[in-house]
């Protein structure tokens, strides 16, 4: 397996990664058609072997506008996804820990990321040094069809013919009040990390 910077040649073989890793959890509907590019400057590494993408890992650096960070320079992880059959290899661990040294490398010793609820996610986040900040969890929620409506106001959206799919941010308390009416409930985490 060989880490390298990820470049525009990479294009399809990222997405594929992205998709493919995704679909097996809670963001199996984040499908992009075009790689992200970040306006701050940012750290994009893929994992390769046999030239194929196994891996990937996004950083943004100095995003003060979004992260929690206070008054030190931060950095915000968009992106990290392996293959299926390569997870349980060490390639989320090397690519992190490539990341982390090039992001402590120019002075960054704070970073954060959002996951959803999916468990081994969430124990890889906590064994690669990371916190759980429970203060700042909420809720992205799914709504479909005629359960949408008693969530809207049809009164300032005016006539509309149909509504398929309703998907909404909310506080974690609602929790239990929007169980009848959304088909899924994810919980979104905020985890940081000084280093």
């Amino acid at each position: 397996m060989k880490i390298r910077e990820y470049e525009n040649a990479d294009e399809q073989g990222w997405l594929r990664c992205r998709v493919v890793a995704f679909l097996d959890c809670s963001y199996f509907n984040d499908v992009k058609t075009k790689k992200e590019h970040y306006v701050h400057p940012s750290i994009c590494l893929v994992a390769e072997e046999s030239e194929t993408i196994i891996g990937l890992i996004d950083a943004e650096i100095d995003s003060d506008d979004l992260t929690c960070a206070k008054n030190e320079r931060g950095a915000i992880v968009w992106n990290l996804a392996v293959l299926p059959e390569y997870r349980r290899c060490g390639v989320a661990e090397a690519l992190w820990e490539q990341t982390r040294a090039r992001l402590i490398g120019q002075g960054v010793h704070y970073c954060e990321l959002w996951t959803q609820e999916d468990e081994a996610a969430n124990r890889f986040y906590l064994s690669a040094g990371f916190a759980l900040e429970d203060s700042q969890t909420w809720i992205r929620c799914y709504a479909e069809g005629k359960a949408c409506l008693p969530l809207l106001n049809r009164e300032a959206m005016g006539i509309i013919y149909g509504l398929e799919e309703l998907v909404f941010d909310a506080p974690l308390s609602r929790k239990a009040g929007l169980k009848e009416c959304c088909y899924r409930i994810d919980e979104v985490r905020l985890y940081t990390i000084r280093f």
